[in-house]
C-alpha cells in the first residue's frame, strides 16, 4: 500500500494512493497502529483512491474509533464516486467529518475543533 503521511499546521495528514482493500489493509496493518498511537488530529486523504471494500471501511473505523478515545478528532477528504457511495451508505458520514478537498478541511477545520 502506497500512503505517505505529512504534518499540516497542528494535525497529521494520511494520503493513500491505492484501492483500499482487504490486501491493502493488511499490508498497512503496523501503520495503521502507529497511527492511532499518534497524538494528534488525523486527516484521510482519500482523493487518490477509487475503490473501498468493508476491510478498508473497518481501518477507517478502526483509527477512527481509538483516535475519538483521545479525544482527537479524525475528517476523511477526497471521497471518490464509489468510497463515498459507501460512507453514505453506511452512514459513515454522519459519523465521520467528510470533506472534498484538503482546502475545505483547512478552511472549516477550526470550527470543527472549537466544538
Amino acid at each position: 500500500m502506497l500512503n505517505e503521511i505529512y504534518n499540516l499546521n497542528n494535525d497529521v495528514v494520511i494520503k493513500l494512493f491505492e484501492d483500499l482493500d482487504a490486501d491493502a489493509v493488511k499490508a498497512m496493518k503496523a501503520d495503521l497502529a502507529s497511527y492511532a498511537e499518534l497524538s494528534s488530529d488525523i486527516v484521510i486523504d482519500l482523493k487518490d483512491v477509487d475503490f473501498i471494500d468493508s476491510s478498508g471501511i473497518g481501518a477507517i473505523v478502526f483509527l477512527y474509533k481509538r483516535m475519538v478515545a483521545k479525544g482527537k478528532l479524525v475528517a476523511v477528504v477526497g471521497l471518490n464516486e464509489q468510497p463515498k457511495e459507501l460512507f453514505k451508505m453506511l452512514m459513515l458520514d454522519k459519523t465521520i467529518h467528510c470533506f472534498d478537498s484538503l482546502e475545505h478541511y483547512v478552511t472549516t477545520a477550526s470550527m470543527l475543533k472549537a466544538v
